[in-house]
């Protein structure tokens, strides 16, 4: 459990630093014991900053579990993109799925939301300043991007429903394992990924 020892802020330290400190201390105490257990009051020690600055800035912790997914969704769309850099639309797909199983079984607080407290991801998503849909479409956009930029040219609208597929299909395979396909089995999931996702992309 994260304990009084963090970081200590000034008094003057700005907005944005001090929210920063928020959502890197609130990582990770939500990695080290889980959501469920989390204290706000431990996050607001480990921040260095008040508990009234903490509830000013997100009032609960479904707020505050929110704007940590959020950052980390944007770091996997910038990892994505890196990892998908050069490669045609099927390679890249498949380097994709590869690359977010890799993740799932590196990152501790990734595996905790999908994984152990699959019903967290609810929050994720409703405590967004987007819905649920939009959240669903403004990922399966981002998919859709990187796709064109590797050179896909199947109509928007096809690429746009292709993406959102593989969205569904990443969460999906995330949460619920086989015998059939394990997500900590990289080499399945390459295999997979080529054999039945890259050729749905043109």
């Amino acid at each position: 459990m994260v304990g009084g020892s963090g970081p200590r802020l000034r008094t003057s330290a700005a907005p944005e630093e001090q929210e920063a400190e928020i959502l890197a201390a609130a990582r990770r105490e939500f990695t080290e014991i889980g959501v469920r257990r989390a204290s706000m009051d431990a996050v607001a020690r480990a921040a260095g900053v008040s508990r009234s600055t903490l509830y000013r800035r997100f009032p609960n912790k479904d707020a505050l579990l929110a704007a940590v997914g959020q950052g980390m969704a944007a770091e996997t769309m910038e990892r994505l993109g890196e990892v998908v850099r050069g490669l045609s639309p099927g390679d890249a797909v498949v380097e994709a799925f590869v690359e977010c199983a890799r993740m799932v079984a590196d990152d501790q607080l990734i595996r905790r939301l999908l994984l152990d407290e699959p019903d967290l991801t609810d929050v994720l998503v409703s405590r967004s300043p987007r819905g649920a849909g939009e959240f669903l479409e403004a990922s399966s956009l981002a998919v859709a991007s990187t796709l064109r930029r590797t050179g896909a040219t199947m109509s928007d609208d096809d690429l746009a429903l292709v993406s959102e597929h593989f969205v569904r299909i990443a969460l999906s395979l995330t949460q619920v394992r086989t015998r059939l396909l394990d997500v900590a089995d990289l080499d399945s999931i390459r295999v997979y990924a080529a054999r039945f996702l890259a050729p749905m992309v043109s």
